[in-house]
């Protein structure tokens, strides 16, 4: 049971970085911000905006579309490339 709560915080936390833009040294906020999410939502606590997110945590892991270069959409655009 508690190794599944992990994974579910693991995933989320990986697609909040990634929401993030993947900063470098951000991973004990976005862990903490999954952990408080997942709490919210088995024990009905928190403010709501974490149920409100547009995707579950079972889903919200999966690899960025690719364009030619290799690179990611958005990465193609912050590099003006797009």
């Amino acid at each position: 049971m508690e190794h599944e709560k992990e994974e579910l915080i693991r995933r989320r936390a990986y697609a909040i970085w990634e929401q993030e833009g993947r900063p470098e040294g951000e991973h004990h906020r976005h862990w903490e911000q999954a952990s408080r999410e997942m709490q919210g939502q088995h024990d009905g606590s928190g403010d709501g905006a974490e149920k409100d997110r547009s995707e579950p945590a079972a889903e919200a892991v999966r690899a960025p579309s690719r364009g030619r270069n290799g690179n990611s959409a958005r990465a193609t655009r912050l590099a003006g490339q797009g």
